[in-house]
């Protein structure tokens, strides 16, 4: 599973080569990578999470969480997105990385 999703991911990517696709899904775009992967992996049950500190979203996928770069499951400490629920921080995140209102 974890070949066919980095296949997928490196499709996005050119194999890492594309470091303006790669700096978009990190620095401000993350929340609608993790989005593509959830929707093209979604026979494989995955969840959107977060990490409040680094503030940066993933799809854990059968029990790895990947982003544009790849397997970064290790690399932050991760919530399920369902679970941060304090309101003025889930808005903050919202307008300000979902909606880019700000």
């Amino acid at each position: 599973m974890s070949e066919e999703i980095l296949g997928f991911i490196s499709r996005f990517t050119d194999k890492g080569r594309s470091e303006q696709v790669v700096a978009a899904f990190t620095g401000g775009c993350c929340y609608w990578f993790a989005r593509v992967l959830c929707e093209r992996f979604a026979a494989f049950s995955p969840a959107l999470v977060y990490d409040p500190v680094m503030n940066h979203f993933g799809a854990e996928i059968r029990g790895l969480v990947y982003d544009i770069t790849g397997d970064v499951t290790d690399l932050y400490t991760w919530t399920p997105w369902e679970r941060v629920t304090d309101p003025l921080l889930r808005s903050r995140i919202v307008d300000n990385c979902v909606m880019f209102r700000r």
